[in-house]
Order: structure tokens, then C-alpha cells, then sequence
């Protein structure tokens, strides 16, 4: 945390929970404090970062960039097959190479 300022917040844990953080604390030489804003931390970026791709995901499907279900599904399932399939194509039926959208 190179930030040295922070704000209080109160939380509730589970009793279990607040003896396994405690032994966790006291086992990586770190404090409850730490590990709770490491996690808390961890877990905001996570969800920031998942937000933003369903949201990409969102325009991409509302603008008809994607792949149909069931091709995708068939493609995954010739994997390791005598008859793999082709790398199955958007939805708006132009190739696309990476992951770059067509245009």
C-alpha cells in the first residue's frame, strides 16, 4: 500500500472467519488490517476489470461482433477430433484476426 492515507471502515466477519484471518496474519508476519485491504483492494480491481469487460462484451453483441453459441459450442467439441472445425466466424460474417472487431 503505498498510499499512507486510508479511511476507517467497520466490517462484520463470521467468528470462523476472524480466527482463520488472525492465524493468517500471525503466519505471514503481516497484520488483519493489511490483509484486509490487500483483499479488499484485489477484489475492487477485479470487479472494475470485469465490469469493463462485460461492458465491452455488451457493445460488441449489441453491434453484432460475436460468435453464435452453437458454433462456438461445435468448434470447442471437434477439438482433438479426426474433424476439427474452423476456427468458427462473427456473427456478421466477416473474419476477424486476434482480436481486433471488424469493421
Amino acid at each position: 500500500m503505498a498510499n499512507t492515507r486510508s479511511a476507517t471502515l467497520s466490517i462484520r466477519l463470521k467468528p470462523e472467519t476472524k480466527k482463520r484471518l488472525a492465524k493468517l496474519a500471525q503466519t505471514s508476519g503481516r497484520s488483519s488490517n493489511f490483509l484486509i485491504s490487500d483483499a479488499v483492494e484485489s477484489y475492487v480491481a477485479d470487479q472494475e476489470m470485469l465490469l469493463a469487460e462485460v461492458s465491452q462484451a455488451d457493445r460488441q453483441i449489441k453491434s453484432g461482433h460475436y460468435v453464435k453459441n452453437e458454433d462456438m459450442k461445435a468448434w470447442l467439441l471437434s477439438w482433438g477430433t479426426d474433424r476439427e472445425l474452423p476456427v468458427p466466424k462473427c456473427a456478421c460474417g466477416k473474419a476477424h484476426d486476434g482480436e481486433a472487431l471488424c469493421r
